[in-house]
C-alpha cells in the first residue's frame, strides 16, 4: 500500500491540470496517451443528469480533488453529499475546494471502494 500512497502524493499537484488540460503539456499528454478524450466534457454530461434541485443522498466515489464535481455541488445545496477517496492527499484538495466555496453539506471520508463502511441505502 505504501507505493499507492506515494504515487498519490507525487501526482496530487498535477492531477487537476492533467485531467482538465489547463497547461500546454497536459493537452499534449492527453492527446498522445489518452487519444484526446475530454474527461471534463464527459463528467459534465453525466453530472447534468442529476437535477439541480436534488435533495437526497449522493455518494461520490472516488472524489479525487473534486475537479469534475465542485461546480455541480455548488447548486446541490439540499443534497447530503459524501465524498470518498482512498488518497488523503486528494481528499485534502477536495475539502479545501469545498471550504473555499462555503459548502457545508459535503462530508469527505477516506476509504477504500473495495471495503465501504456504509449501511444499505
Amino acid at each position: 500500500m505504501g507505493d499507492i500512497k506515494t504515487a498519490y502524493k507525487s501526482s496530487k499537484n498535477i492531477y487537476d491540470d492533467t485531467l482538465t488540460r489547463n497547461k500546454w503539456w497536459s493537452k499534449l499528454y492527453i492527446s498522445v496517451f489518452w487519444g484526446g478524450v475530454d474527461d471534463t466534457d464527459i463528467a459534465g454530461r453525466i453530472l447534468n443528469i442529476i437535477p439541480d434541485d436534488f435533495s437526497g443522498k449522493l455518494l461520490d466515489v472516488p472524489v479525487g480533488s473534486a475537479v469534475f464535481t465542485f461546480q455541480k455541488y455548488k447548486v446541490l445545496s439540499h443534497a447530503a453529499i459524501t465524498c470518498l477517496d482512498y488518497s488523503d492527499d486528494m481528499l485534502l484538495l477536495a475539502k479545501k475546494r469545498f471550504e473555499d466555496m462555503g459548502l457545508s453539506n459535503i462530508a469527505c471520508v477516506q476509504g477504500d471502494v473495495g471495503d465501504l463502511k456504509f449501511e444499505d441505502e
